[in-house]
């Protein structure tokens, strides 16, 4: 090996050192999500908080009822959602054809 190779190869090496010790300390390290804190209002904090009370007063039937009720509107809201997205996507879609089939015939009859 000349002196540059030899000299390239020692880099390499300090490098690859370097980066193992860089990879090593990261792996040690815990990583930590930054906590977000909501304050409500006093009225509405009043209002979760009566809901929670007269929530907890129900006997388990009625809790059991509420929540699968809570969970069936919500899936029903993200159903409604979704339909209102996919029907806009269509309409589009559509929109764009018949731009570029307008374009097209359009073009074509300028030509004739």
């Amino acid at each position: 090996m000349s002196f540059s190779e030899r000299d390239l190869q020692s880099k390499l090496d300090e490098m690859s050192a370097e980066i193992n010790q860089k990879a090593d300390s990261n792996s040690d390290t815990k990583v930590t999500f930054p906590q977000v804190e909501v304050n409500p209002s006093p009225q509405v904090k009043n209002w979760i908080d009566s809901s929670k009370n007269i929530f907890n007063n129900l006997p388990k039937f009625g809790q059991v009822a509420v929540a699968v009720g809570g969970v069936w509107l919500g899936f029903s809201i993200v159903g409604a959602v979704l339909h209102v997205v996919s029907s806009i996507l269509s309409l589009a879609v559509i929109g764009v054809v018949l731009y570029f089939g307008y374009r097209l015939f359009s073009s074509n009859s300028e030509s004739n």
